[in-house]
């Protein structure tokens, strides 16, 4: 089970190409910023991914707090 936090998935931003010796780490890092592979991974359904691959990156919203 892939836990996701503050943001939401409300769409695909990007699809990108896997290169060589990135990890889902790095692409997490350049595209959404550090911690956030969790997102990448619940859109694409793997936490997995190999060189020349697509990987959809996706666009995230903010979640809004819920009034008490």
């Amino acid at each position: 089970r892939v836990r996701t936090g503050a943001y939401r998935i409300v769409g695909v931003d990007q699809v990108v190409t896997v290169g060589e010796h990135q990890t889902m780490a790095t692409l997490s890092k350049r595209y959404l910023g550090p911690g956030m592979e969790c997102y990448i991974e619940a859109l694409n359904g793997t936490s997995t991914i190999k060189s020349g691959q697509k990987i959809k990156i996706p666009k995230l919203e903010l979640k809004k707090k819920k009034a008490k």
